[in-house]
């Protein structure tokens, strides 16, 4: 059908879309360089099974936290035509998707014996580490102080 103009997807999904910030950028990496030492200091100290599930952990942690950093980026948009247009309950399912999912892989890494669960959740714990310094790098020069 030439001449035809098609009409763009509707849904959540449907815009471009929005580049993370710098920070949030640095703390994703922050997240997967933490859990890359953790997933070393396992081989090292533990066992290549100890080591992959470490990196299983550490792989979810940095996944959802981009998944997470992707969802809070499009329900913050930059107009207020943006923000008028968007379906927050689509979004709100989104996330609660995205945590069922979360937890049905870890179930399912578990289940099936790729991943045992005490060195998964020390990869888990890159999320907080890495939030934190990646938040402590992270350029801040475009916020003001209070006075």
């Amino acid at each position: 059908m030439a001449g035809t103009a098609r009409a763009p997807p509707a849904g959540p999904m449907a815009e471009v879309p929005v580049p993370l910030d710098r920070r949030m950028r640095t703390s994703i990496a922050a997240v997967a360089l933490c859990a890359a030492a953790f997933t070393l200091a396992a081989l090292a100290f533990a066992s290549g099974g100890a080591a992959l599930s470490v990196a299983c952990g550490g792989g979810l942690a940095a996944g959802n936290l981009w998944a997470l950093a992707r969802v809070v980026a499009a329900l913050l948009p930059d107009s207020r035509r943006a923000a008028q247009s968007q379906s927050r309950g689509a979004w709100s399912l989104l996330a609660a998707l995205k945590m069922v999912g979360l937890i049905a892989v870890a179930w399912l890494l578990m289940r099936r014996g790729v991943a045992s669960p005490l060195p998964m959740l020390i990869g888990f714990g890159a999320l907080p580490i890495g939030i934190a310094i990646g938040s402590l790098v992270s350029d801040r020069s475009g916020q003001t102080e209070d006075p």
